[in-house]
């Protein structure tokens, strides 16, 4: 089962890593943008459905929390741009509690690993700390006013751009070699995420 899995999985990735630059190059709201977007988030989806039984079948936790870190980036991503009420679903709702839930996970699990010396924690705490942060954020958003008009389009950004944090890491671990591995793990977030703070900043100053 896991070697069925296995390329299904990669041919997503590789789907979901080039639908994510097609749609960061495209005039947002138009076509290619939106078809690209389509196949990014059902590329992630299929990643997600088939990362967790390879996850089980090979028993990884690490790699369990990090496919529910990156799936939520996309799915939250995904659910902004077609909520344009900025109601709260069901699905809204459940994807905010487990992500709060896995957060937390991967943040003891990351001091557990940092502990006996492993500093892959420190990927874990990473992302544990970005993913609870988010999690526990859509709770507070969801009881507070609708994600409406410019604040909802910087949500879709950040989510989205998220997700290709994670194909991109995904991309560069599985294809590149380095010496602590855990400054592969997080070398795209530390580029990318100050690209997601401007492109916030600048969303949010045209409103």
């Amino acid at each position: 089962m896991y070697d069925i899995l296995l390329p299904i999985h990669i041919t997503a990735g590789f789907c979901s890593l080039l639908a994510a630059f097609g749609a960061i190059f495209t005039v947002k709201g138009q076509a290619w943008h939106i078809r690209s977007g389509r196949v990014f988030f059902w590329g992630m989806v299929i990643i997600f459905v088939t990362a967790l039984p390879m996850t089980l079948l090979r028993p990884n936790l690490f790699l369990f929390l990090v496919a529910i870190f990156s799936f939520h980036q996309a799915l939250t991503g995904w659910r902004t741009a077609r909520n344009r009420t900025g109601q709260p679903a069901w699905i809204d709702w459940v994807a905010a509690g487990v992500m709060t839930a896995a957060g937390a996970g991967m943040l003891v699990f990351g001091v557990v690993l940092l502990v006996s010396g492993e500093m892959m924690g420190l990927v874990l705490l990473a992302f544990g700390g970005l993913g609870g942060g988010f999690g526990l954020y859509d709770w507070r958003q969801f009881r507070r006013q609708p994600l409406t008009g410019k604040r909802r389009i910087a949500a879709h950004l950040t989510r989205m751009l998220g997700g290709t944090i994670a194909t991109v890491t995904a991309f560069v671990v599985t294809n590149f070699q380095f010496s602590p591995p855990f400054v592969l793990w997080l070398a795209p977030t530390v580029v990318l995420v100050p690209v997601i703070v401007y492109w916030n900043r600048t969303v949010l100053k045209s409103a």
